[in-house]
């Protein structure tokens, strides 16, 4: 049985808590194990090699690609450090470990960081990192969202999959409690779930939706596109504050390497699937490889700021936030800064801002 816990139209008592509480068991588990990180979260900590190491949680999607790639080709490397990838058990973990200190920057999706951010975490978004990619597929049976009524439909809470539900039922004059909201704690654990029938649809991620509707013959009821328009932002990347302030070219050098990253991925899909698939990705290459161009790396989204501070509207109406989150949440400087001093890195991604 999968370890994902239901929650019909009750949850709002648990909601009420807000957000805070949902976090505090990952929090204290995040706080208790922060010895067991490899580097410190200090700014100018290094690895016992010498050699500096940023730290990043992250989630198993492909927008979180782009750090996979870069990890595993040591394109780090080329502005002087190396980037390393923590242990992140669940996806409430990826926000913990950023807010405690654990690590010094993220691949997080911007509803999680939303969450986290209103409840006074030191960090702020710098940069993208993926988008599109959310997408809800349901059995065979189930042809639009109006079927759904009564079903299941697992996802993750508070994440973007869970506020691209809600958007798509409010679009279809729908509620919540006209749903049975399931949640789980990874994406293996969701697909698993659905594969063996214990939930009706899923709202997941690229490789894992391609996996889902291929092996059920199911539909794909939605990608998001048609509800938020082309290349709307799903992870993005945030730096503790610390680092922001005291180490601006550190950071700007991580956005630097997210655009060679981007580059190489936009060009060689192949390739970066060859290397990232089994270690980080855990699904067959073939499916990685067909879900390719769903969810493409995407770092500069400048055009993309009120659109995340929107989804801050849904939820409010969840109860997932008590309040939105200040301008400070989304930090662009060093980023405009990286192409204006690196035009060349910008130049040549296919997927950019507009402005």
């Amino acid at each position: 049985m999968f370890r994902g816990f239901g929650l019909s139209h009750s949850r709002r008592r648990f909601l009420g808590m807000g957000i805070a509480a949902a976090l505090t068991p990952t929090l204290l588990n995040a706080c208790a194990n922060s010895q067991q990180a490899s580097t410190s979260s200090s700014p100018g900590a290094g690895s016992s090699g010498g050699t500096r190491a940023i730290k990043f949680s992250h989630g198993s999607g492909l927008c979180n690609m782009p750090l996979f790639y870069a990890s595993e080709k040591k394109l780090f490397e080329k502005y002087g450090f190396s980037g390393s990838t923590a242990l992140t058990p669940l996806n409430a973990d990826i926000a913990a470990q950023l807010a405690t200190g654990q690590v010094e920057m993220a691949v997080i999706p911007f509803t999680n960081a939303i969450a986290a951010y209103t409840q006074g975490a030191s960090f702020q978004v710098v940069a993208g990192s993926g988008v599109q990619g959310l997408i809800v597929v349901a059995k065979p049976e189930i042809k639009s969202f109006q079927d759904l009524r009564g079903k299941k439909v697992g996802t993750f809470q508070a994440d973007t999959l869970d506020i691209i539900v809600y958007d798509y039922l409010k679009k279809n004059n729908m509620e919540y409690k006209d749903v049975n909201m399931v949640y789980f704690g990874d994406s293996t654990e969701m697909l698993n779930a659905y594969l063996a029938g214990q939930v009706d649809a899923i709202s997941s991620i690229e490789p894992y939706a391609t996996k889902a509707k291929t092996s059920t013959n199911g539909n794909i009821l939605g990608d998001g596109v048609d509800l938020y328009g082309a290349n709307y932002p799903d992870c993005v990347v945030a730096a503790r504050n610390e680092w922001i302030e005291k180490e601006p070219e550190l950071v700007k050098n991580v956005i630097r390497t997210f655009f060679e990253s981007q580059y190489e991925i936009e060009n060689n899909f192949k390739t970066a699937a060859e290397t990232t698939v089994g270690k980080y990705y855990k699904t067959d290459l073939e499916s990685l490889l067909k879900a390719a161009q769903a969810q493409p790396p995407g770092v500069d989204i400048r055009d993309k700021k009120d659109f995340m501070f929107s989804r801050a509207d849904s939820m409010l109406a969840l109860n997932y936030i008590n309040k939105k989150p200040d301008e400070n949440f989304v930090n662009f400087t060093l980023l405009d800064e990286v192409i204006k001093e690196s035009p060349e890195l910008w130049n040549r991604v296919k997927v950019k801002a507009t402005v």
